[in-house]
């Protein structure tokens, strides 16, 4: 996974702003590109392709090379891509191993509508606001907590790296440290969970954890953390090493091309066809089957709760056709 910049992070705001980020908005995300690989070393091959650059999403994925790694058969899946209507074509190229490609706020959209959380008339919520003092309060105590038990060791030289730094800190010291941060200004931020008064840090590992950094011309060049150390076991023989790698020279993501464009309004249309429903400007947008299921009660939102499930992901499932017991069977899973 790859997450890259058209521009120096020091001159990236929501970076270079540190606790003083009020203001930035959404600049600290432009210019910003995402991707993400999976491969296999063994073969070369590479299974899924995803990538993020400005408003567009692009996504190849070996759909058949991955149903045989899972050990399953493909063949019922590319039956039922078979049965769609024209518009659904580019899903059927994406099975196919080529390119597609979607507006990202188009998407967003479309899948309100798909969910029924988007009908006629209807309007986003607003995004809650953040007073910025809540916000600098907690980045400051966040800094004293990491000030007072976070310790740096110079490990001296490593392979091409010119030093490496240890980053250690006593594991329940510090998450206590952090906690009594974060219930400092939960009460500011708009929409938090409560937290309980006292924090239970008996599972947190009585022990120190490290990090390495390893710097090049000053400069880090990538931070390697063994996620190994969380491992409740007295045998340090195996290692799960995650390694984040911070390069000024990388290939930037770039736009494939020849990708093939996913009409979202096409096939709205289409799959309200196919449900009956209607989605378009005079929809009530309540999904694929749509008044399929009774709409839930006050006390069965409660009841699933109760259960891990969200109020929005209940509702956003009914619209879409599950009755009460349909999504309290798959509680489980959801949660």
């Amino acid at each position: 996974m790859s997450i890259g910049y058209d521009k120096p992070l020091k001159d990236v705001k929501g970076a270079k702003g540190g606790c003083d980020t009020a203001g930035t908005g959404t600049d600290g995300f432009q210019g910003a590109s995402v991707g993400y690989a999976l491969n296999s070393k063994k073969d070369g091959k590479t299974y899924a392709d995803i990538r993020l650059i400005g408003k567009k999403a692009y996504l190849k994925v070996d759909v058949r090379g991955i149903a045989q790694l899972a050990g399953e058969d493909s063949s019922e899946f590319e039956s039922a891509l078979d049965q769609l209507p024209p518009a659904a074509a580019p899903l059927k190229d994406l099975v196919g191993g080529k390119w597609i490609s979607v507006d990202t706020e188009k998407f967003e959209e479309f899948s309100r509508q798909m969910s029924g959380s988007a009908g006629k008339g209807a309007t986003p919520k607003a995004a809650p606001s953040l007073d910025p003092s809540v916000l600098n309060g907690f980045c400051n105590s966040l800094t004293e907590a990491l000030s007072d038990n976070v310790t740096l060791d110079d490990l001296g030289k490593s392979g091409d790296a010119d030093d490496v730094i240890r980053v250690s800190a006593p594991a329940r010291p510090l998450v206590e440290a952090l906690y009594k941060s974060v219930t400092g200004v939960a009460k500011g931020i708009p929409g938090y969970p409560k937290l309980p008064a006292k924090g239970d840090f008996s599972d947190v590992p009585d022990r120190k954890l490290s990090a390495d950094v390893q710097l090049k011309d000053g400069r880090p060049q990538a931070i390697t953390f063994d996620i190994a150390q969380f491992a409740d076991t007295s045998d340090w023989s195996t290692h799960l090493p995650l390694r984040i790698g911070i390069s000024t020279d990388g290939a930037a993501q770039s736009a494939p091309a020849g990708a093939t464009e996913l009409d979202l309004n096409g096939l709205q249309e289409a799959f309200s066809s196919m449900s009956g429903g209607d989605l378009g400007d005079g929809a009530t947008g309540t999904g694929f089957d749509q008044g399929s299921a009774a709409p839930l009660t006050e006390s069965q939102y409660a009841e699933l709760q109760r259960l891990g499930i969200d109020r929005d992901t209940a509702e956003s499932m009914n619209h879409s056709g599950f009755a009460f017991d349909e999504i309290k069977s798959l509680a489980p899973q959801l949660t």
